[in-house]
């Protein structure tokens, strides 16, 4: 090349240097305010849409029920379960062989012209007539062609790698229900607050009024010193004591509206109707409790266990990935490829071959890679004994708040039928003259903060109640219970009642999966099925009722013995199933349901 062709190449690779790096160069853009204007007004129309018009009177089931349906926090979980679906999905593909196709199209400015010279005592020997030049490839060539490759070392760690994240994507499904169950709490608290507010704050307002209009009076009679001064400023400090009484209940009501609203994935400013509840409208929670029961439930259902459980296996399947990279690695190909090549005697073949590989280094890194892993499960198993204890713990202090709970209620109803009698009996007086305003105007006040404290005493019960069921892990909806507010609140309701009769076991061992079939164990039995005795996690004395599947007696051929849990089929039993519920209660009133279909053996 000459000096001329040389210095052209190096202006223009300069040239496409420069090009290519100031294409690449990034600069801050910030989002313009006009922008943020127009998408925050799009976001505030979806945030008026995408549910039903709240009509009536709003039940604290509806409540939850739209909060589920329609929370935005919510949402998001359930999005991120889903990304981790999605995440599964792809690495499923990973366990793939790799099949690719390939085309192209090669051009140059010269032949690929070559010499071949001899080659003498290690040295190239060049004569001095013309050089003898060839070429076996084209100015111009199109290609293409498809290569198959699979390593059976990447197809092990791409397995392995899938079911981790086919855990982590259940661990997201846990951390979605807890959310649920913490959402239900609450929305539930915020519910009776919200009623608290909605009936005192209209109570607040004339007393109020009635404080203000009593200390401008007091003022005026200051000014013209119509009584003692002291008198007068130590009346008027007992008013402003109870305005800022006053002043303080109302800040604490004000804003559970919204807060409520909030949560249902209502703009703030939504109109939300509630029912008015007196002393004999309160439904207090019933609710059997056995401690026993309630671990067992806890520790099977809780989100936290099982996210822990799957941590553990994560953790485990990362042991596994370090003993694979132990191993050599195995590869197999094939290809077809394609030339247009006009120098080549083949413009077309096929190649296939295999090859073991193995890195020397992992011989030194794979003892500490494996200890690593090892540690990480330990670490895991920690975590989940940790939780176990936690989860314990909170059992029991649900358990205990529940019970003082029950007792405060109690006591602030009395409390609030007291405080009203003697404010009806000293408003009385006040209109008589026998006793002053002021005195009045406190009894009134006194009887206000005794109704709120019932009624936060009433939502604190209720918030008491849920906590048990969170506790133990009891989702508050069954999966089935519906897409709308209305038929997902009807299962609330229903989960609800089910918990206050004490349905709060858990099924370990569904019969279903028992093999459910009548047998004869010799001949000239009778066919018989016995369920297994860990069937349901429940303490103490068990106890078992069986029914068909309407909740009617078993049919005259069938026979059931609690004592050993056993189905027998007497003489004639006709050769078709029967949908069988059985019920284990235990001496505390917890039960468990399970149904299943038992079938007569078909030879």
């Amino acid at each position: 090349m000459t000096t001329k062709a040389q210095a052209t190449t190096r202006w223009i690779a300069s040239i496409a240097a420069v090009i290519t790096i100031s294409g690449c160069a990034v600069s801050p853009e910030p989002i313009g305010i006009i922008d943020v204007q127009e998408q925050a007004k799009k976001d505030v129309e979806t945030l008026g849409t995408g549910q039903s018009v709240l009509e009536g009177e709003l039940t604290p089931e509806v409540a939850v029920a739209r909060a589920l349906l329609y929370n935005r926090e919510r949402h998001v979980r359930s999005m991120q379960a889903a990304l981790r679906s999605n995440q599964l999905d792809a690495a499923n593909f990973d366990m793939l062989p790799s099949l690719t196709a390939r085309a192209g199209y090669t051009t140059r400015s010269e032949f690929s012209a070559t010499e071949s010279v001899p080659f003498i005592d290690d040295e190239p020997v060049r004569n001095d007539g013309p050089a003898n030049y060839s070429i076996a490839q084209e100015k111009e060539r199109y290609t293409y062609g498809v290569d198959f490759t699979w390593s059976v070392l990447d197809f092990g760690l791409s397995y392995v790698r899938a079911k981790q994240k086919a855990d982590a994507y259940l661990i997201a499904k846990e951390e979605e229900r807890k959310a649920v169950q913490n959402l239900a709490q609450e929305v539930r608290g915020a519910y009776w607050k919200s009623v608290s507010a909605d009936r005192l704050l209209e109570k607040v307002g004339p007393l109020m009024t009635e404080v203000d209009d009593a200390l401008e009076r007091s003022r005026q009679i200051g000014r013209e010193r119509l009584s003692d001064p002291l008198n007068s400023y130590s009346y008027q400090r007992s008013l402003l004591d109870v305005k800022r009484s006053l002043s303080s209940l109302r800040a604490e009501l004000v804003g559970a509206k919204e807060r409520l609203a909030s949560l249902m994935g209502l703009p703030p400013a939504t109109r939300i109707e509630l029912p008015s509840y007196e002393n004999d409208e309160l439904d207090e929670p019933q609710l059997k409790l056995d401690l026993a029961t309630m671990e067992r439930t806890a520790l099977l259902l809780r989100p936290e266990i099982l996210t822990s459980h799957y941590r553990e296996r994560i953790s485990r399947n990362d042991v596994r990935a370090a003993l694979l990279q132990m191993f050599p690695d195995l590869s197999f190909s094939a290809s077809y490829q394609y030339d247009d090549n006009e120098f080549l005697r083949f413009n077309d073949w096929a190649s296939a071959g295999a090859s073991i590989s193995y890195d020397l280094l992992n011989i030194f890194q794979v003892g500490a890679n494996r200890d690593a892993a090892k540690t990480s499960v330990e670490i895991a198993q920690e975590q989940r004994l940790a939780a176990s204890l936690a989860v314990l713990t909170q059992v029991h202090l649900a358990a205990l708040e529940f019970k003082a709970s029950e007792s405060k209620l109690e006591t602030a109803k009395n409390y609030l039928d007291v405080s009203r009698g003697i404010s009806d009996l000293v408003t009385r007086q006040a209109s008589s003259g026998s006793v002053g305003e002021l005195q009045a105007i406190k009894e009134r006040l006194n009887a206000l903060v005794a109704e709120l404290r019932r009624d936060l005493a009433y939502a604190q019960i209720q918030n008491a109640f849920a906590r048990i069921f969170s506790s133990i892990g009891l989702d508050p909806y069954p999966m089935a219970a519906g897409d709308t507010p209305e038929e997902l609140a009807l299962g609330l309701a229903n989960r609800r009642a089910a918990w206050e009769e004490g349905q709060i076991a858990v099924v370990v061992r569904p019969i279903a999966e028992q093999e459910p079939v009548l047998r004869a164990d010799s001949p000239g039995a009778q066919p018989s099925f016995q369920f297994s005795e860990d069937t349901f996690a429940l303490a103490g004395n068990v106890d078992y009722q069986v029914m068909s599947a309407q909740s009617s007696a078993l049919p005259a051929w069938l026979q059931f013995d609690p004592a050993t849990r056993t189905f027998t089929a007497g003489p004639g039993a006709p050769a078709q199933p029967v949908t069988v519920m059985v019920k284990a209660e235990n001496d505390q009133g917890i039960y468990a349901l399970d149904r299943f279909v038992l079938r007569p053996n078909q030879g």
